[in-house]
């Protein structure tokens, strides 16, 4: 049955009720009000070098399915705003900025936090932005945001020690 031939069955009380569900089906579609994808949980971290120190409120992406959304398709992000990927293993792949609108800082961090190397990505750009050496963390801010700051490499993230542990992904093993 097609919804032409059904709208004309659905008795008056059925019919507001079916209209109500689907108003609030629209209102909490799971998108924030700029149309962006929801917000993960987040922390406040310090970044400090030296004198300086900055707080900042990071998303914590912490499944392989967050870490693969990251800040994909997001219009904007406050200026001391970022996200984390807590990547819980030593990696020496990078990041792309491929269906990312927003100009990033990504900052590689060593197991205590320590920058190993900032790399400005580009929108939709998708080159792999490799660091220079194996890293366990990534910090991405909006670009500039460290140098805004008068911070760079060597500076120290300070991650939470009660962080959730990141999601296992999944492995495959070959089939004899």
């Amino acid at each position: 049955m097609n919804l032409t031939a059904a709208r004309g069955t659905l008795p008056g009380v059925t019919r507001t009720f079916v209209l109500v569900i689907a108003m609030l089906a629209c209102a909490c579609g799971g998108e924030s009000d700029s149309g962006d994808p929801p917000l993960l949980p987040t922390r406040q971290l310090t970044v400090s070098q030296g004198t300086v120190s900055q707080k900042v409120t990071a998303e914590l992406a912490l499944s392989a399915a967050e870490q693969q959304q990251g800040l994909m398709f997001r219009q904007s992000m406050p200026e001391d705003r970022g996200m984390l990927f807590i990547l819980g293993r030593q990696l020496t792949g990078g990041f792309w900025m491929k269906n990312t609108y927003l100009p990033l800082d990504i900052a590689y961090l060593d197991v205590d936090g320590t920058v190993l190397d900032i790399i400005p990505g580009e929108p939709l750009n998708e080159t792999i932005h490799k660091p220079k050496k194996p890293y366990w963390n990534v910090l991405e801010m909006n670009q500039g945001w460290f140098q805004r700051h008068n911070l760079g490499i060597g500076a120290k993230v300070e991650i939470p020690k009660d962080l959730p542990t990141p999601l296992p992904t999944p492995t495959r093993t070959a089939s004899p």
